[in-house]
């Protein structure tokens, strides 16, 4: 019996059944969907048509989505702030793989996502076409989409996260056009169809193990907590060794052997290069020839072993035929094949694909730095890092080569810090409970010894920590992950994880202990949980951005600071809220706030008269040349009266402003509150006495009018200011009231600050690494108030969480008002380049650098070596998981009829859209965005030029409002008021519904 005859195989057959039922759904629905590169290579393999499937197999495409195992993959989704593995990242996928974002029923069984960049990228998918190939035209009607050199510059363009890893250079478009192309010979349509698709299967057995394919091994043989093994196999050169049977070297190479057949039909050949060649071995239809020397070439037909159950158990895998790898194993083709010598050690190690050991940086442990996978378990060190890394990632002052930059940049991605920011006492005041962000950690601490005692891992950006009223459980915010971990403080384990909205940040209970209320600050609402059960009772809706949590002393309100404004008219002052939640949890109140943005921190009295919020007042209608003046940031706090009444106070002095206000902690005696600066590195320590006298003895217009924008006034009731260590975050007063408590989020520590003299007493270390590596300083430029005028604002001050303020800017020096624009979000900014709506910055350097001096800070804020690392940091701020659709989730029926109308050719009156007139032709994917400008008809009458950037839509539905001017409060108005002549997208023939649909799709990229 011939190799050929058993290597027909069903796989025809099945891929045939499958496409036949995707087909039958498709036409159902109206829309084709994917076959894989396998169905096409059903016709476009064999000499006939130029072993076009053969030549894919070859290219680096058939190894794009293996490619994101390696190590290099990883620093530059981690570089991108992408907190998935690349395999698991939507970003990552957009250009590695083929169909990443379809729903299950739009691909076949048969369909491998594994397979990378395959022909349906380049062509649509094919169920259709496929069936009508013979006929251009026909295909061309059926979907058979013609690429361009466009398309391919859609995922090669230079991206600044993969420079900064490997250097390569840009890619040659013209050379890989030629190179890549794949042309089926003069003649070939005679003879169509894969060499392995010939002979007979008669004669072969049933009984037995039968083969199942290395697709069937990866189900299980993929991803860090299995080494990347099916990755590893489909990178290295026994995946591709059918293709290489189609060379002309295989050709040249069976010539000297005497073979007359093409090596691909040859059994000859075959043997060492086809599982099973030679074996007269039973396959499954999962099994296909053409996938080379797969796993069971080694180890064995897998069809009794595979099974997860057995697999498990070593003695019962080998006794269902599961073979262990030998010198022999390998000689059996590799010894003296074709004259080369073979040295088995040195190819062990070069195909080695071990197991990963549980304690890799790899294994249970997301990018983005939220140990979900094995959330709750004891920690007693920070992530050991070699010194040898430390040392190379720690910064350097000066501006460093190309060379040396990308080596610090690499290392300093292997550095996890703690950075704490928000923390709480245990009632009875012996440990401090510390929630720490790019750990996903909190921080146990003995409050008498000031020493970290323990560390328990959460989840992902754990952001805040409260306790219930008998101490036995705390509870941690992950605003990564959108739930709550409920800690068993006496196991100081995790013993429940509870969902909640999206991004939550701040949390507590309500007096009995029986309710939790936490704050979703991207999904402006309140969720309010049962605790017993772990249920949502109910979701409150909030203003934006709801951000901090304070209950009444009397347990029957809790306050809800919330950080963006509410929606105000175009060229409007921000009107920001506090949502007051009643003792039965539902809205009481809603308290505003005028003329104030970025309500943060607050805190309820003791006396149950009044609460403190912290709070920004951002002229932002002022041009920004105003600076000069102290016109445009002020920073301060709001005195919320219990009746609702709200005044403002600044707490910046000339020349010493108090930039980003960020938390407020009163004393138990009801005389002093504590306010923390993380701009300026301080806390500004206020006499409650004088604060209320000063408001009390002012007339209603002063307080209305004038207190709110007086600088200086502080000096009446602020008493000192406490310095303390990088970018203080949360503050609390020890039960006793002797002490006070800062979270220093960029020094991993805490100051501990006598409560008398009102100095740092001590600097508690939160075990964090000992160095600051070129992204962390970075990371503190950030924050720091150093780079402007008087210290009034940081980048962070515009950009909280990486984020947006939600306010619109008159940023140019060309009079009030003209060319006002919206505040963009930095969360996934690498690689979207250019910047600036207008698209005049090419790069971040020049955005933050020569443009910020210019238009904002009005000081030289970065030397060349800091502007470097505040460059590198800011493209590593994370971006959160898509909340309406994670990867592979099947769209709602809206959602799937908005993607046809976003990917629509034709109007609803059967005229076909010019590719401009589509949404996806500026839109595409992964970042959705051309990376270029256009008029799309937006232009204002204050507005200097109508030709803007197009913006990324990655997650776009947390980020309002929307255009360059921030003119539309919601993605619906950008159509149904700024789109009058459709030059931005054809939507005016759309219905009601139709353009609901599509805004519920978008919500999804």
């Amino acid at each position: 019996m011939t190799t050929v005859r058993w290597l027909r195989l069903g796989v025809a057959v099945g891929a045939a059944f499958a496409v036949a039922g995707a087909i039958a759904h498709a036409q159902a629905e109206k829309q084709p969907v994917y076959v894989g590169a396998l169905a096409c290579a059903e016709c476009h393999e064999g000499h006939g048509t130029g072993n076009q499937y053969s030549h894919w197999l070859l290219s680096s495409h058939a190894k794009a989505w293996a490619s994101l195992a390696l190590p290099e993959a990883k620093e530059m989704a981690r570089l991108s702030g992408i907190t998935d593995v690349p395999e698991e990242s939507p970003i990552c996928l957009g250009c590695h793989a083929t169909a990443a974002d379809a729903e299950e029923w739009e691909r076949v069984e048969g369909f491998r996502l594994e397979d990378g960049v395959q022909c349906e990228k380049c062509h649509g998918p094919g169920s259709e076409y496929m069936l009508v190939m013979g006929d251009p035209q026909a295909a061309m009607r059926a979907g058979l989409r013609k690429f361009t050199k466009r398309d391919c510059e859609v995922c090669h363009y230079v991206k600044g996260s993969h420079v900064a890893v490997h250097n390569t250079p840009k890619v040659d478009v013209d050379e890989a056009w030629e190179r890549l192309s794949h042309p089926i010979p003069e003649g070939g349509a005679e003879t169509p169809g894969s060499p392995l698709r010939a002979g007979s299967t008669e004669g072969l057995s049933d009984a037995g193990p039968h083969f199942t394919g290395t697709h069937t091994c990866g189900e299980c043989h993929r991803g860090p907590m299995m080494g990347y093994q099916y990755s590893l196999w489909r990178l290295s050169p026994h995946a591709r060794a059918y293709a290489s049977l189609s060379t002309p070297a295989a050709r040249q190479r069976a010539k000297e052997m005497g073979v007359d057949e093409a090596p691909q039909t040859s059994p000859a050949c075959l043997r060492c290069h086809v599982t099973g060649g030679g074996r007269s071995v039973a396959a499954l239809e999962s099994f296909s020839p053409m996938e080379g020397v797969g796993c069971e070439s080694c180890h064995g037909a897998g069809s009794e072993y595979s099974p997860e159950g057995v697999m498990r158990d070593p003695v019962a895998a080998r006794k269902a035929g599961l073979l262990p790898l030998t010198e022999e194993t390998c000689a059996r083709c590799h010894e003296d094949a074709h004259g080369k010598g073979f040295d088995f050690e040195a190819a062990s190690a070069a195909i080695a694909h071990p197991l990963a050991s549980s304690g890799s940086a790899d294994a249970g442990r997301n990018n983005g730095g939220g140990p979900r996978a094995n959330g709750g378990s004891l920690v007693s060190a920070a992530h050991d890092v070699p010194e040898s890394v430390l040392e190379a990632a720690r910064y350097s002052p000066e501006a460093l080569s190309g060379e040396e930059r990308r080596a610090k940049v690499r290392a300093s991605l292997e550095v996890e810090y703690k950075t704490p920011v928000n923390l709480a006492f245990t009632p009875d005041g012996g440990e401090v409970y510390v929630a720490c962000e790019s750990s996903g950690t909190v921080v146990v601490v003995d409050a008498k010894r000031r020493q970290k005692v323990a560390e328990i891992k959460v989840g992902g950006h754990a952001h805040d920590v409260a306790f219930g009223p008998e101490g036995r459980r705390a509870y941690v915010s992950n605003r990564l992950d959108d739930s709550v971990s409920v800690i068993d403080v006496a196991a100081r384990r995790v013993v429940r994880t509870i969902p909640v909205g999206d991004e939550p940040h701040g949390l507590l209970t309500d007096r009995t202990g029986r309710t939790l209320f936490v704050a979703n600050t991207a999904g402006d609402s309140v969720s309010v949980i049962d605790i017993e059960s772990g249920e949502e009772k109910r979701r409150l809706p909030a203003s934006r951005d709801p951000w901090s949590v304070s209950l009444s002393p009397g347990g029957e309100r809790v306050l809800v600071t919330n950080a963006l404004s509410r929606f105000v008219g175009f060229r409007r002052p921000s009107m920001s809220e506090v949502t007051v939640v009643g003792a039965d949890g539902r809205i009481d109140d809603r308290w505003v706030v005028p003329g104030a943005n970025l309500l943060m921190g607050v805190d309820w009295h003791p006396s149950g008269d009044y609460a403190l919020v912290t709070l920004n007042r951002t002229k932002n209608l002022v041009p920004m040349t105003r600076i000069l003046q102290g016109w445009t940031i002020t920073n301060g706090i709001g005195l919320l009266w219990a009746d609702g009444r709200v005044d403002q106070l600044l707490l910046d002095e000339p020349n010493h402003y108090f930039a980003d206000v960020a938390d407020v902690a009163f004393s138990p005696d009801g005389r002093t509150a504590l306010v923390t600066s993380s701009g300026t590195d301080s806390v500004a320590v206020i006499d409650l006495e004088k604060l209320v006298a000063l408001v009390r003895g002012a007339g209603d217009e002063e307080r209305r009018e004038v207190l709110p924008n007086h600088l200086g006034q502080s000096l009446a009731f602020v008493s000192a200011h406490v310095p303390t260590k990088n970018s203080p975050r949360g503050v609390t007063f020890a039960p006793d009231g002797h002490t006070a408590w800062v979270a220093n989020a960029l020094d991993d520590s805490l100051t501990v600050i006598d409560a008398e003299a009102w100095e740092p007493v001590a600097r508690v270390d939160l075990g964090g690494p000992r160095v600051a590596t070129h992204i962390r300083w970075g990371e503190q430029l950030f924050h720091s108030a150093n780079i402007a005028f008087q210290r009034q604002f940081s980048c962070h001050t515009c950009h909280p969480d990486g984020h947006v303020d939600g306010l619109t800017y008159d940023i140019e020096p060309d009079g009030i008002g003209v060319s006002p624009v919206d505040n963009r979000t930095l969360r996934g900014i690498y690689d979207t380049d250019p910047f600036k709506w207008e698209g005049t910055n090419v790069s971040l350097a020049r955005q933050c650098g020569a443009r910020l001096a210019v238009f904002f800070t009005r000081i030289d804020p970065f030397t060349p070596g800091e502007l470097q690392a505040l460059n590198d940091y800011t493209v590593t701020v994370p971006r959160p998981p898509n909340r309406y659709r994670p990867l592979g989730a099947e769209l709602t029926e809206a959602q799937r009829r908005g993607k046809r109308i976003f990917e629509r050719a034709y109007a609803n009156d059967g005229r076909e859209l010019a590719p401009t007139e589509r949404c996806v032709h500026c839109h595409f994917a992964p970042y959705y965005t051309d990376r270029t400008q256009h008029n799309v008809g937006t232009q204002h009458p204050l507005d200097r030029e109508g030709v803007f950037d197009v913006p990324h839509l990655n997650n776009i539905y947390d980020s309002a409002p929307y255009l360059h001017n921030g003119i539309a409060p919601t993605l619906e108005e950008i159509w149904t008021r700024h789109n009058p002549y459709d030059r931005h997208g054809v939507t005016n023939d759309m219905t009601k519904d139709q353009l609901n649909d599509l805004i519920e799709y978008l919500k999804t990229l």
